[in-house]
């Protein structure tokens, strides 16, 4: 089996994506129906998935699906394993189905690091958001924002107020909440006060890259005293490429990730080409391509 490929969902994404758990049918009591009022489900938002943790040392392991589009639409399914600290050093590999290394990613305030040992080569870029999407990577997420919200951490992603509010026309309520916003235009929450739909115009400012939407339809509880975390998240971008990822593990380290452990150290001879130097593939003239399970 080839394992080598366009791997466009991971390196950031960042990637993945959300909605929220449906609810039930019965009648249902004041206490089951929520809160009523957008002040009230804003405010839940802000003191469950907007407060700092104890913690920001974590270790994540999940399953992706994602499906492209070109050059014939696709699915693929890659195991993630994310760690590190969600402000500062974060490590990201991925790897197929079977086992085999597809890409090992480190990110750090020098920016990304991305090294394909199926190809031998590695790439750099200042900025973790734009170096993933010149990797063939579209997501509007660094590796640090992506394990944010993996943990339920949306302060760094969601501003801290909002435009105006409208109430949601499904099922399961809530609101949508517009923002003045050049990452998030909007984000919608369920009546408990739970993020399950986030829109942004593009994954950087000052890129043109798709638009996307982020929706969380799962969520796990980690612990009776702490909000729901993120369980299944979806990422659909305006392209047709969709990333599901599914959450198999998740652990807050109390103690600091040796450096050790977040190194990614290269192979002798493998010089990283900079991506924000304007290099392209000598061969075909354009940006290095990324890999994923065929």
């Amino acid at each position: 089996m080839n394992h080598k490929a366009l791997l466009k969902p991971l390196a950031t994404s960042a990637v993945a994506l959300l909605l929220m758990l449906a609810v039930g049918c019965t009648t249902k009591t004041p206490s089951d129906m929520g809160m009523s009022s957008p002040d009230m489900v804003w405010t839940a938002f802000r003191q469950q998935y907007c407060v700092t943790q104890d913690t920001t040392a974590i270790k994540v392991t999940a399953s992706l699906y994602f499906t492209r589009v070109a050059p014939r639409k696709r699915t693929n399914r890659t195991l993630m394993t994310l760690w590190g600290d969600t402000n500062g050093t974060m490590r990201l590999d991925l790897a197929a189905s079977i086992g085999t290394s597809l890409a090992h990613i480190r990110e750090d305030d020098s920016g990304l690091l991305v090294f394909y040992p199926s190809d031998k080569e590695a790439y750099t870029h200042a900025d973790p958001v734009l170096g993933v999407t010149r990797l063939g990577m579209p997501f509007p997420f660094s590796v640090a924002e992506l394990g944010r919200v993996l943990t339920g951490q949306f302060s760094d992603l969601v501003p801290a107020q909002y435009k105006s509010v409208e109430q949601r026309s499904t099922p399961d309520g809530g609101f949508r909440f517009m923002m003045t916003d050049p990452v998030v235009s909007s984000i919608s929450l369920d009546r408990e006060g739970r993020p399950v739909r986030i829109t942004g115009p593009r994954a950087h400012p000052s890129d043109h890259a798709p638009r996307w939407v982020l929706e969380i339809d799962r969520f796990d509880t980690v612990s009776p005293d702490s909000a729901p975390l993120p369980g299944r998240i979806t990422l659909t971008l305006n392209t047709g490429e969709k990333g599901v990822l599914h959450i198999k593990s998740r652990e807050f380290i109390l103690t600091a990730w040796p450096a050790k452990s977040l190194a990614l150290p290269l192979p002798e001879g493998i010089v990283p080409i900079r991506l924000d130097a304007g290099n392209h593939d000598q061969q075909t003239g354009d940006i290095p391509v990324t890999h994923e399970d065929r």
